[in-house]
């Protein structure tokens, strides 16, 4: 008697199944199939062969296995339950975030009165480090080569193109390539910070609109009070 093909069975029921918990639907099949499963088992008792009968670490094999399914299914359960609740809980803390100023990977900076602000974390020196400033369309407006230094250091923006011309306030992303000294690729990100003005909660990682940009709940680094005239 295999186990592993009760096993599959019920994960093809539980993949199957849309909108109920995989865990629950696996464990309504095992419900269903542990008659099955005692039938097959006594069917095979009754019917073994009296001079080769079944061994007694056979008979024990297949009760543990049809037991560590059953664990299995409520360790998924137990996943289950504590990923929802986590996701519960970054859904509540985000709302929370409204009206908050943040610091986050990977979003946008507001240029206003020709200045835009980026912070540049690099894991070591990179001294041939090109950064590209982005409109919200994803067009190169401005590009410059910097002496990346480990760490942390500031990038700031007047908000002029390669030509000098004065673009238009709105949103703007910055896009770091960094090298070291033999042109090996040098690790790091960009940051930036601006007040929490919406949150969208339809995944688990609900994304924060930051500087008219998005920022994932996931992705924010810091909290704090917006200060006078932010």
């Amino acid at each position: 008697m295999d186990i592993a093909a009760i096993s599959a069975a019920q994960a093809q029921a539980a993949a199957s199944t849309n909108g109920a918990s995989k865990s629950g639907v696996a464990a309504n099949a095992l419900a269903g199939n542990f008659n099955m499963f005692l039938t097959l088992l006594t069917t095979q008792l009754k019917n073994q062969n009296p001079l080769d009968p079944m061994k007694s670490e056979t008979f024990t094999q297949q009760l543990v296995q049809m037991s560590s399914v059953e664990q299995a299914i409520q360790t998924n359960s137990n996943l289950e339950t504590l990923i929802s609740a986590s996701a519960f809980q970054a859904s509540a803390t985000a709302i929370n975030l409204i009206g908050k100023e943040v610091e986050g990977v990977g979003g946008g900076a507001v240029l206003k009165d020709g200045a835009a602000k980026w912070t540049i974390t690099l894991n070591k020196d990179a001294p041939s480090t090109t950064v590209s400033v982005l409109d919200k369309n994803g067009a190169t407006v401005f590009t410059k080569q910097l002496d990346g230094k480990s760490g942390t250091q500031t990038f700031n923006w007047d908000g002029k193109d390669k030509s000098g011309v004065a673009q238009d306030d709105g949103t703007y992303f910055l896009q770091v390539v960094a090298n070291d000294a033999s042109g090996a690729p040098v690790g790091g990100n960009v940051t930036t910070k601006g007040i929490v003005t919406a949150v969208d909660l339809s995944s688990s990682d609900p994304l924060l609109t930051v500087n008219g940009a998005q920022i994932n709940y996931s992705k924010v680094l810091a909290v704090g009070t917006p200060s006078t005239g932010s």
